[in-house]
């Protein structure tokens, strides 16, 4: 049934800014074709099968040049999940029993599919990932075309279920705003529209009934999308008034290449907080040398801002796997322990890529910390701390992004300098092992109250220990949540460089013991939209 003029569909914002525009729906994707026997044997279909993720990978690489640099990111981790050998090698094994390319690569992608989607909630969207993949392998291999076509004159309000990264990369324009029926808040699509300055409204209940040429005002500040209304009707956006010259807690920048770096030297960010040094290996054959390692860092040293840049060492793992490293099979290994088992299996290469940041610190004279990804308990902490210790002169630390060492911090007294917290991978799995909250979009806001409090005890227990805790998930890049996380404790945030500003107006615009009472009353709370709302007034009271 047609939406009338003034209906209000309700969904969670993501962006600031408001859109106004007409409804340009996707429809849902095409079938994939049946599964099928093949008669032309298995050493044709398999030559048919290399040629087609051949064909995607490089569709892949054409859409990441020009798509800006997260979903480039985003896109480079999905072609190689897309050209791992073992994956192929299980397809060849359904070839060998008569069955087509198609049906046998579909047949791999869903028994790995189905590994990721019951290791961990994040590896889940990774399945999802592999199952996009696939359909576009399927289309190749069937002549089915698989693109958006959209006009470039707009502006146009995309409507769909969800989009994937590469569908994503696609937007010209013309595009304004976009809303979904699925994903959430930390949604591939959520991400990107969010890097790119797209204002969107995810998990909008109702969104099926608009209709193509509809009128609607994209309003994710009101967490809504109202149909025949004009921009006069947006939430108008947060507006902060500074109170002090000085910031309540230190803002850095998210940077992944040289390119971001200096995308970050342009903000007023107080050095790098993330630097996930996994983006230059990604489209790497063979291992570098320390010496080309050491030259690649001087470079994004010497682009970065003033202030202290954090490493996080090499994360690599089945949702980003790096092709010259690999992890020994263990099916019955949780996602948790991957980032150990790396440090672990790969020590020679992690005491390398120590020894070229150390160089490189030398050279440049920046000041260095790193840390070590996806650590699960103490001795593996002390481990790497010892490790990089014994290499150069740097402050280290760990991320806080499983649930047995964010209970275990006290505990980490003396022997880290500081924690790191990933938001996006903690969340993940204290909602799984909480299952409270179910509904798909909400389930992973960072508005959950068993998240903000889990994220107090953090910093109440760091505090106590000695060691500086620091925020670099998605969720710092909302300035409402920074200053919560201000106020929970957190001593510095680490946001992406198109939001530094931002949250750094929202962080001038309260003292510490503002920030305290805002932090209190979302932990109050016992719902995400509860906790927001209730944080939102009290920052606009203070």
């Amino acid at each position: 049934m047609a939406l009338v003029n003034g209906s209000i569909l309700a969904g969670l914002g993501v962006g600031l800014s408001a859109a106004t525009g007409t409804v340009w729906r996707i429809a849902p994707q095409t079938s994939v074709p049946a599964k099928v026997k093949s008669t032309k044997g298995a050493q044709v279909e398999a030559e048919a099968l290399k040629a087609a993720i051949a064909k995607v990978s490089a569709e892949l690489d054409s859409l990441g040049q020009n798509s800006g640099a997260t979903n480039a990111e985003i896109l480079e981790a999905l072609k190689f999940l897309l050209e791992d050998e073992e994956l192929f090698e299980v397809s060849q094994a359904h070839l060998a029993e008569g069955w087509s390319a198609g049906a046998a690569f579909a047949m791999a992608v869903d028994e790995f599919a189905e590994l990721l989607g019951n290791s961990s909630p994040t590896l889940a969207e990774r399945a999802a990932d592999l199952q996009d993949l696939s359909k576009r392998v399927q289309f190749n291999l069937s002549g089915i075309k698989d693109s958006l076509d959209l006009p470039a004159i707009g502006p146009l309000i995309l409507v769909g279920e969800d989009f994937s990264p590469a569908e994503t990369a696609q937007f010209t324009s013309a595009v304004v705003g976009v809303i979904t029926t699925g994903g959430g808040p930390t949604s591939h699509a959520s991400i990107i529209c969010r890097s790119r300055g797209i204002p969107a409204v995810v998990s909008c209940a109702g969104a099926e009934s608009l209709e193509n040429g509809d009128l609607v005002l994209v309003d994710p500040v009101g967490n809504r999308v109202i149909v025949g209304a004009d921009a006069s009707l947006a939430t108008p956006p947060m507006r902060f008034l500074a109170v002090s010259d000085e910031l309540i807690i230190a803002v850095r920048c998210n940077i992944g290449t040289r390119l971001d770096a200096q995308a970050a030297a342009k903000t007023s960010g107080a050095g790098v907080g993330l630097f996930r040094t996994e983006m230059l290996y990604l489209n790497q054959q063979t291992k570098p040398s320390t010496q080309q390692q050491t030259a690649t860092y001087i470079e994004v040293f010497e682009a970065a801002p003033a202030g202290p840049i954090v490493v996080r060492t090499l994360d690599s793992g089945r949702d980003k796997p790096v092709p010259f490293l690999t992890l020994a099979p263990a099916e019955t290994q949780s996602h948790e322990a991957e980032g150990y088992r790396l440090l672990s299996e790969h020590r020679g290469f992690i005491k390398e890529q120590l020894e070229s940041l150390e160089a490189a610190r030398k050279e440049t004279g920046r000041e260095v910390w790193v840390m070590a990804p996806m650590i699960a308990t103490v001795d593996e902490a002390a481990d790497f701390c010892a490790l990089a210790r014994s290499i150069g002169k740097f402050k280290v630390g760990i991320m806080v992004e499983t649930l047995s060492i964010a209970a275990l911090i006290g505990q980490l007294k003396g022997i880290v300098d500081f924690v790191s917290i990933g938001t996006n991978d903690l969340s993940h799995y204290l909602l799984a092992a909480d299952r409270i909250n179910p509904t798909p979009g909400t389930s992973t806001s960072h508005w959950e109250p068993l998240l903000i409090r889990t994220l107090e005890q953090i910093a109440t227990d760091g505090k106590a220990a000695q060691i500086e805790v620091g925020v670099c998930g998605e969720s710092a890049s909302d300035p409402v949540f920074a200053v919560v996380l201000a106020g929970l404790g957190v001593s510095s945030v680490s946001v992406s460089p198109s939001q530094v500003d931002l949250v750094r107006a929202a962080l001038s615009s309260v003292d510490a013991d503002q920030a305290k009472k805002i932090a209190k009353a979302a932990l109050a709370a016992t719902s995400p939209g509860a906790a927001e709302a209730a944080a939102l007034g009290h920052l606009l009271s203070a």
